[in-house]
């Protein structure tokens, strides 16, 4: 059995060679392979000489090939090295070259912006880092989410009239709107604008723009520009869009609705109101006046004069106008909706209340030494008082104290070196003097502090 198996195999092996043989004999002849044509040399490799190499030089540049100018005129400071033009020509080529790409990165990210509109956070904190900011129109996007998040009154008076005495007695450093901060900081270069959220995430510097007194009303920042002439200037909110509104330098202004109220009008800078974009510019006092508040139905300021200065109420229709202090209130002063808030001039250690036409004064609350700044948020007083240093009459505080409006209670106090209080959102800002006039951020009810800087 093992014998025919064998037999077997050795008749396939044979049938198989037999096969594969006259495979072989009968296959067609194998066609020789024609050689691939081989490339023609380029318009590069064929200029071997300066004069080759300048016409094609000439040639890219009429076809505006920037690439081929610089590979040519880079080509040509190998072969004459003392040609100083080639080296000009391969740096002019350069620079053609970065602006179209940098034409190009700024199609495609816009046409990113229109394609995936959600992406516009991320492209400008993409040109944030690489240093490219302004470099795209970034569509703007508002700081609130809610048109009832709007502002109608730009700050508060306490804000506005809480002063920096060693700077020129100039106020409204610190203005908050639908959980932003924006705000005036002095520890590196004095009154540079930043923002923030109200959690402390977000923080932007505004580049280059310095501000004090500022107003937040919906998309824009309006604020006076020490960088010209203490002129009144609006910004958007995400620092576009930067642009002077009034060409009379002052020292307050207060915004509601589309309205600018100022002071610093003419040859007498009396106090006037304009269009929040420069129009219908209106005279309202005759007197110079200071530290103006409008509160949405009548105008506050410190009527500058020795014989009849103080705080003056000024309607707009032209009626009378009431003096609701007879003194001028130096720490500044507070409006709430049916009261005014200020330091008793007479006895600087109390805090007087009056109805707003100044009728009804009765102390609120009597410190243990002068009191050198108050605000005053919902139902509370936050007062700073006791004299650390008093340096050409700047006066800086000991200590600050919140305190209950309805008992005159402090409710907490601690050890601070400060000139403005400011509030909004529920916080307490103040600067610290022994830190170089580092912000402070305390929450208002919990004392819990929020790192500004």
């Amino acid at each position: 059995m093992k014998k025919l198996f064998a037999v077997l195999a050795a008749l396939l092996l044979l049938v198989c060679g037999f096969a594969c043989s006259s495979a072989q004999s009968s296959a067609a002849p194998q066609a020789t392979p024609t050689p691939l044509p081989t490339a023609s040399p380029s318009a590069l490799e064929q200029a071997t000489t300066p004069e080759a190499l300048q016409a094609l030089i000439q040639q890219c540049q009429a076809e505006k090939d920037f690439q081929g100018v610089y590979d040519a005129a880079k080509k040509l400071t190998q072969i004459d090295p003392a040609n100083a033009d080639a080296y000009l020509t391969a740096a002019s080529a350069l620079l053609a070259l970065n602006a179209q790409n940098e034409q190009e990165m700024k199609r495609i990210l816009s046409e990113g912006l229109v394609n995936a509109p959600d992406s516009v956070k991320t492209i400008s904190n993409w040109l944030t880092e690489n240093g490219l900011e302004g470099a795209v129109e970034l569509p703007f996007q508002p700081d609130y989410t809610s048109p009832d998040q709007i502002n109608t009154l730009g700050n508060t008076a306490g804000n506005i009239t809480n002063t920096i005495r060693a700077a020129y007695w100039r106020g409204g450093f610190v203005a908050t709107q639908a959980g932003w901060i924006y705000y005036s900081r002095f520890t590196d270069d004095p009154a540079t604008l930043y923002k923030m959220r109200t959690d402390g995430s977000g923080q932007m510097k505004f580049e280059g723009v310095h501000g004090y007194c500022l107003n937040v009303v919906g998309d824009w920042l309006y604020f006076i520009n020490p960088d010209d002439g203490d002129k009144p200037y609006k910004m958007r909110t995400d620092g576009s869009k930067l642009q002077k509104i009034s060409d009379y330098g002052c020292s307050s202004i207060s915004v509601c609705g589309d309205w600018v109220y100022s002071d610093g009008y003419g040859e007498n800078a009396t106090y006037y109101r304009f269009r929040t974009e420069g129009s219908e510019q209106t005279q309202l006092t005759d007197y110079t006046i200071t530290m103006n508040y409008y509160d949405g139905t009548y105008g506050y300021v410190v009527k500058k004069s020795m014989e009849d200065g103080g705080l003056v109420r000024v309607p707009l229709d032209g009626s009378a106008q009431t003096r609701v202090r007879d003194a001028i209130p130096f720490p500044g002063y507070c409006i709430t909706s049916d009261s005014i808030y200020t330091r008793d001039e007479k006895d600087t250690w109390q805090v007087l209340k009056t109805d707003l036409d100044g009728a009804n004064a009765k102390q609120v609350f009597r410190a243990n030494d002068q009191i050198t700044a108050i605000n005053v948020y919902e139902n509370k007083l936050i007062v700073a008082y006791g004299v650390y240093s008093d340096k050409d009459g700047n006066t800086v505080s000991r200590e600050i104290a919140i305190v209950d409006l309805a008992t005159g209670e402090i409710i907490r106090s601690w050890t601070a070196h400060t000139d403005p209080l400011c509030v909004g959102e529920g916080l307490l800002f103040y600067t610290e003097q022994d830190e170089g006039m580092r912000w402070h951020c305390v929450n208002i009810d919990t004392g819990e502090e929020l790192k500004m800087e």
